[in-house]
């Protein structure tokens, strides 16, 4: 809790995989995946759904609903079957929006709204789904430098406020230096390095792990 880690490879890897089998969406063919010391396997998915909310890599444009009724759709694991939601669940929607100074947006189409914004908008619906573990993959896929910068601020500002556990798949090792404080690196599906970011951010680990020769890295110290 209260970390953000950064999950680094190569297209193809298996960062998503990875991802996905952390939630259950798939189902991992050997070894343990332990919730706060609970088998995975013995969850019921709307039982992880409650501790593990996932943002996906790439979303399709949805019906124009407000941004706060798409925030609020991660209320779902809370409701019945046919239960609608009510004030308090649009309540806690609003507030996620708040918490990521986004609360101006609540009322606008979604599918009118800047590729940032949708990120911010998806981020506030998983937090509203989920109060313990956020997985994100590719969050600042397709988003300019200013827009990645502002996000992944707004992730790492979330794991302290919120004392949340936050996973990312990245493509950036620089903005993975910048923001995480933790990095996993996974070559051809199996972790080569992870630790705090400090020390797996070295420049032998980023040549192996994308195959290329880096003369020089520099690491950001002195997290803000």
């Amino acid at each position: 809790a209260g970390r953000f880690c950064a999950v680094l490879g190569r297209n193809g890897s298996g960062k998503t995989t990875l991802l996905h089998c952390l939630n259950r969406t798939l189902t991992a063919d050997t070894g343990t995946i332990l919730i706060h010391g609970k088998d995975i396997g013995s969850m019921s998915q709307n039982r992880i759904a409650r501790k593990i909310s996932l943002v996906p890599q790439e979303h399709m444009d949805i019906f124009p609903y407000r941004v706060l009724d798409v925030v609020v759709m991660g209320r779902a694991p809370f409701l019945k079957i046919s239960q609608q939601p009510g004030p308090w669940d649009y309540e806690i929607a609003q507030n996620s929006l708040n918490c990521l100074n986004a609360g101006s947006l609540a009322m606008k189409n979604f599918n009118r709204i800047s590729g940032g914004e949708r990120q911010i908008v998806l981020l506030a619906r998983a937090l509203t789904q989920a109060s313990h573990i956020m997985l994100l993959d590719e969050p600042t896929n397709h988003l300019d430098f200013n827009n990645q910068y502002h996000l992944l601020s707004s992730i790492r500002s979330l794991c302290r406020v919120k004392n949340l556990c936050i996973i990312a798949s990245m493509h950036d090792p620089n903005m993975a230096a910048l923001f995480a404080d933790d990095v996993i690196m996974i070559s051809k599906g199996s972790i080569m390095a992870c630790g705090p970011s400090e020390e797996v951010m070295t420049e032998r680990n980023i040549s192996d792990l994308y195959g290329t020769c880096i003369n020089s890295v520099q690491l950001t110290a002195g997290k803000k």
